[in-house]
């Protein structure tokens, strides 16, 4: 099977995202992949920008980019605040007939789409369509760009994105809270994370740079994640390191609130490679998911949950939808400081307490969360356009129950 996926970011930056996972896992599979990226664009993002140019890309993976002509690509280099919308939707646009002429070409199977600005790519290639829809997309533009929720065009967004999921061939949603929203069949394909490169990680080298134990976080900078509320828990745990790794449009804020509120404890690393990442993630004690109460984390599956647990680390979050429904009785819920902080003093006093959450959170992965297990399920998708039932409530109570038997 041939697929070509249209990215409208780098596909060397420091966001290593589903797509990286499931095209990866297929290619290994005995698929040929062609990954098309965004043009470099200046915007404050971490995906916007590639941070390795060494890494091995798989048999059967080809990284090429879009077209772009020249008057575009010195705009998309300036670096004009509220942009981020229009450059990607001209990506798209001044790509067309180069992505129609590559479908013809190389007799592409499958076209994978993920993003609104895609919306005209639906009616000119000559194959199958498959969209997936990782995010609420409509509630982000809504919060990313003011002009659109006080225009009202946030409707005109919603417009855009059932026509997408109606003139899919095929569909998938990375969350429960996002198949709610659907009436057609969709694919329940929530995120993971990959055992076997996972435990390659290495926390000795942080865990030599520092005395007594680490909290941590790894992954964008962006208004999704409530930074305050992390700064307010390092305020009341002056005594735990609070490593924060990653970085994106709040990573000034952050730097600026940590040097105003005299937070020696908090450490920033700044973006980085994954592998980098995973190994300070390695060396954490306790993980976070600290993020905002709105439709946009309600209906988020967070990739850095899986590997937080694949790791064994005990996790604590705010109480969003989704977090709320895969961590029922292995992560910890708070949503203020003060019962923030008390959760996290809990898991660093009670050692077996952390353990058998690691342990439960390892055992989900493993069980159900595995990018081996979950491409195949979006290969035999895309194959034969089947949509196989998935009883994710069912299958996680039925892996807790089987831990505490062994326990």
């Amino acid at each position: 099977m041939k697929i070509l996926f249209p990215y409208l970011a780098r596909w060397r930056s420091a966001n290593r995202s589903r797509y990286h996972q499931l095209i990866n896992h297929l290619c290994r599979f005995g698929h040929q992949v062609y990954v098309l990226t965004a043009p470099p664009m200046a915007l404050n993002d971490i995906s916007a920008n590639d941070i390795t140019s060494d890494e091995k890309l798989p048999q059967g993976l080809t990284v090429s980019e879009l077209y772009a002509p020249p008057a575009l690509r010195r705009f998309w280099r300036m670096p004009i605040p509220h942009t981020k919308l229009l450059k990607k939707g001209l990506v798209s646009l001044t790509s067309l007939s180069q992505i129609r002429q590559f479908v013809d070409r190389e007799k592409i199977d499958v076209l994978l789409l993920y993003n609104l600005p895609q919306a005209p790519l639906m009616h000119l290639a000559n194959c199958r369509v498959h969209f997936d829809l990782a995010d609420d997309l409509v509630a982000m533009m809504e919060v990313e760009h003011k002009f659109i929720a006080q225009s009202g065009a946030a409707h005109l967004a919603q417009i855009v994105q059932e026509h997408m999921i109606k003139r899919a061939t095929t569909v998938t949603v990375a969350s429960s809270v996002l198949q709610e929203q659907f009436s057609r069949d969709v694919l329940m394909l929530p995120n993971g994370a990959d055992l076997a490169e996972l435990d390659q990680a290495d926390g000795s080298v942080w865990r030599a740079k520092t005395s007594g134990p680490t909290v941590g976080f790894v992954g964008a900078f962006e208004y999704w994640v409530n930074f305050d509320l992390v700064l307010s828990v390092a305020q009341r745990l002056r005594g735990v390191n609070f490593l924060l790794v990653g970085g994106g449009r709040r990573l000034k804020y952050v730097k600026d609130e940590i040097a105003r509120l005299g937070l020696t404890n908090v450490h920033l690393t700044g973006a980085m490679p994954y592998h980098d990442a995973m190994n300070h993630v390695a060396g954490m004690d306790v993980c976070l998911l600290p993020f905002t109460r709105d439709a946009v984390s309600d209906g988020s599956c967070p990739l850095k949950l899986f590997e937080y647990a694949v790791l064994r680390k005990p996790i604590v979050s705010t109480t969003t939808r989704e977090v709320s429904r895969i961590g029922q009785g292995w992560i910890q819920f708070a949503d203020d400081a003060a019962t923030f902080a008390a959760a996290i003093e809990n898991l660093l006093a009670d050692r077996r307490a952390a353990e058998h959450a690691g342990e439960a959170g390892r055992a989900m992965v493993k069980q159900l969360y595995n990018w081996p297990k979950l491409t195949r399920q979006f290969e035999d998708l895309l194959v034969s356009g089947a949509v196989p039932s998935f009883e994710p409530a069912a299958e996680r109570q039925t892996v807790l129950e089987a831990l505490q038997a062994n326990l």
